[in-house]
């Protein structure tokens, strides 16, 4: 074991002081309606129940105006879900005009949608209602792996919404794919980058796939691939994608040049984001705020007095230290130690450099080629997550 974790207070929680409160550049909003749960996901969501779009959306922006004074001038807007497309394009365009006077000119805005979900029509509705970056839900292309995860769009309706996607002029298409799907072989993966590739998307985010509780996959008791055979996969991408010319800029994001994602490298970053909606989370300086699930109680509560039923959950500087580790050592470019402190064992940084895990220019800290593939070990031996 390289190293021992540091359990004393850290210098720099001491030095940091009170973090800062500056106006929130970064708004997530959740639109949970969807057609159909499907069998690896642990959101929240519902499924059914569009008769209450209207309803929900008006609470959305009785939400926002009720929060109004967090929010500066906004870098990033994110419209995550559940099936933001199925909201269609005038419930889309009502949305961003209710924040419109505090979106900048040149702000991202990224719309999940699922392939089955839209159609040319819509598209380029949802382009001139103002969404700039769509991010479409493939998964795989791959029929059985799709059957697998119980996905419902086929492998030609995604390749039809990313040529559709295309045409509508979105300044930055991005696909989700996953990888350690079981029954998916090496073969299919190869199949999946193939296919890819030939789209000519500008973005690619590719998840390996994590049984979450609550999952029907979970409850029918699913077991997972061998671990070597995903770590091959996952081996198998990187080299593929970075071959190809996306830069490999987080652990499983992917990007030409000019397209990463903005609102999640924010995220990465440790930078403030605001969370709208039910279930959506946001971190504004030393609180974290969870919005709670269920759509009537949140559509009625707003409706009451304009406050989202929710909990906050204080973060100490320690706290946000770690996490600003956890999630920075994600990026190519790692931490900047001026930013975000210390590690906890500083003698394990160290030793990690020795063993060429890590490099270390000045204060900027970063993941080897290789240690990336193993990077929240690596993070593991530099943070007591624990503490």
């Amino acid at each position: 074991m390289i190293g021992g974790a540091r359990t004393a207070p850290h210098p720099a929680d001491a030095t940091q002081g009170a973090l800062p409160m500056d106006p929130v550049r970064h708004l997530y909003v959740h639109l949970p309606f969807c057609h159909h749960r499907c069998g690896y996901c642990a959101f929240v969501v519902e499924t059914g129940g569009l008769d209450r779009r209207d309803a929900y959306l008006d609470a959305v922006i009785d939400e926002i105006t009720h929060r109004r004074r967090e929010l500066g001038a906004l870098d990033t807007v994110y419209l995550g879900g559940g099936t933001p497309a199925l909201m269609r394009p005038r419930r889309i365009a009502r949305l961003l005009d209710a924040v419109a006077d505090i979106t900048a000119p040149d702000a991202e805005v990224t719309m999940e949608a699922n392939p089955e979900s839209v159609d040319a029509a819509q598209l380029e509705a949802f382009r001139a209602a103002g969404v700039t970056r769509l991010s479409v839900g493939a998964q795989s292309l791959r029929p059985h792996v799709l059957s697998a995860l119980d996905r419902r769009a086929t492998p030609a309706q995604v390749e039809g919404a990313v040529r559709c996607a295309r045409r509508a002029g979105f300044r930055s298409i991005s696909v989700d794919l996953l990888f350690g799907v079981p029954g998916q072989t090496a073969d299919d993966v190869r199949a999946d980058i193939d296919r890819v590739l030939d789209l000519g998307v500008d973005h690619v985010s590719w998840y390996e796939l994590e049984l979450k509780p609550g999952s029907a996959l979970t409850r029918a008791g699913t077991h997972l691939p061998d671990e070597d055979d995903v770590a091959d996969a996952y081996e198998a991408i990187v080299d593929a994608l970075v071959a190809a010319g996306f830069e490999w800029y987080e652990t499983a994001n992917f990007a030409r040049p000019g397209h990463r994602a903005r609102h999640n490298v924010a995220y990465w970053r440790g930078r403030d984001h605001a969370g709208v909606g039910v279930g959506a989370v946001g971190t504004h300086g030393a609180t974290r705020r969870r919005n709670a699930p269920g759509v009537d109680r949140y559509v009625a509560a707003v409706r009451d007095d304009g406050a989202a039923p929710h909990s906050r959950e204080a973060l100490s500087p320690a706290t946000r230290r770690r996490e600003a580790w956890m999630l920075g050592l994600r990026l190519r470019e790692g931490v900047d130690m001026r930013e975000v402190g210390e590690p906890d064992d500083v003698r394990a940084l160290d030793d990690l450099v020795d063993a060429g895990m890590v490099h270390r220019d000045g204060s900027r800290v970063r993941l080897s080629h290789r240690a990336r593939f193993v990077g929240n070990a690596v993070a593991g031996r530099l943070m007591d997550f624990g503490a």
